[in-house]
């Protein structure tokens, strides 16, 4: 006997991606590769079961597009005999009248649509009872959350699938439509494994040397606080009441990085470009933030046209400091007002500390392209 389930989240079909820019268009092609290679994922691990925590799509009104992707895909596992389950996030809310939910027809299994866990689905899988409880985030209807998810027996393995916020720090605000919890409050739920969706990195959440839930991620970086590999869940169980055993599965098309750069005496842009492309392979999307101290003035989008050819998306950030430039240096031997306005600068720079340095390293730099 062998129960696998594929937990899938905000998968956000439809996002324009605008931030990409030019590169808007490929990162969404990119991304619905990626909700493809999910369903891969589940029909190679031939899970029986798979559900789907929120976010579904990037909006309540997703265009026709996305919408037909969805149905082809889902389409795919309903031919393959897999049990597909649903909820809506806070981007595809049922809270607005004209949600794709209430007026297309998904080849979910089931589709929970209201806003408590009191009517979960049960199946049998392999002869083993698997019951599946879901809620619907619908800001206008609230059915007291949290407290209405209880174990309707024991027997079988019982999963709950949410969209919810993790509350990693106990004074974060959090509105109660969100369904916050904390951490601990996961293994008093009398679940299996509770399928979380709404924060987009990989988080397992263990119990007792077991784990108890999941957030999954989102399947491709959608800016770059989505760093590293994007991935599905393929969570296992060989009895019931046993421990669940979870296997991330890789379904990201292009992953996206963060790296600082230093342009330590970098004497022209050249160097700065030469440095960016050491630190930064081709294969990734990247924000690189140039460090250090240069001696000239970095020029960030001229940085990025010039490996634009070599880079599907850069971004180039600028945190340097001119201070230690031979430049400056020259500038403020100058018995001139200029020569005492960087002085001024200088001075104000050596006592700095946090946002207040990088300002004045900002009105330097500023300074030296004004004044020369």
């Amino acid at each position: 006997m062998s129960v696998r389930l594929v937990h899938i989240a905000d998968v956000h079909l439809g996002a324009p991606l605008a931030n990409f820019g030019d590169y808007a268009r490929q990162r969404r092609s990119e991304q619905q590769e990626a909700f493809r290679r999910a369903v891969d994922a589940a029909l190679a691990a031939r899970a029986q079961v798979v559900v789907i925590a929120g976010d579904f799509f990037d909006t309540f009104r997703p265009e026709p597009a996305a919408v037909e992707l969805a149905r082809r895909e889902l389409g795919r596992l309903e031919e393959a005999g897999v049990k597909v389950f649903g909820v809506p996030g806070t981007h595809d809310s049922l809270g607005y009248a004209e949600c794709v939910y209430r007026h297309e027809s998904l080849p979910f299994h089931h589709f929970f649509d209201r806003p408590t866990f009191e009517d979960p689905v049960r199946l049998e899988v392999e002869g083993v009872p698997v019951t599946i409880y879901g809620i619907a985030y619908d800001p206008r209807r609230t059915g007291g959350g949290w407290k209405t998810l209880s174990r309707t027996g024991e027997e079988g393995i019982h999963v709950a699938v949410v969209h919810a916020a993790c509350r990693f720090n106990p004074e974060w605000p959090i509105a109660e439509e969100d369904l916050p919890f904390l951490e601990r409050e996961l293994s008093g739920f009398g679940m299996d494994y509770i399928a979380l969706g709404h924060y987009h990195n990989l988080r397992i959440f263990e119990a007792g040397g077991r784990v108890v839930g999941a957030y999954s991620g989102s399947l491709e970086g959608r800016d770059w606080t989505e760093r590293g590999p994007r991935h599905v869940l393929v969570v296992e169980w060989d009895e019931p009441g046993a421990a669940p055993t979870v296997r991330p599965v890789e379904v990201h098309s292009r992953l996206m990085d963060v790296r600082e750069v230093d342009v330590t005496g970098a004497a022209d842009e050249e160097e700065m470009i030469a440095a960016v492309e050491s630190a930064c392979d081709a294969e990734r999307l990247w924000k690189a933030t140039l460090v250090g101290e240069p001696e000239v003035i970095p020029r960030p989008r001229t940085i990025e046209a010039s490996l634009a050819s070599r880079y599907g998306h850069l971004r180039v950030e600028d945190r340097t400091s001119m201070v230690a430039s031979h430049v400056l240096e020259q500038r403020r031997e100058e018995e001139t007002v200029r020569g005492e306005f960087f002085r001024r600068l200088v001075d104000r720079r050596e006592t700095a500390e946090g946002r207040t340095a990088e300002v004045v390293d900002r009105a330097i730099k500023l300074g030296l392209r004004v004044f020369g």
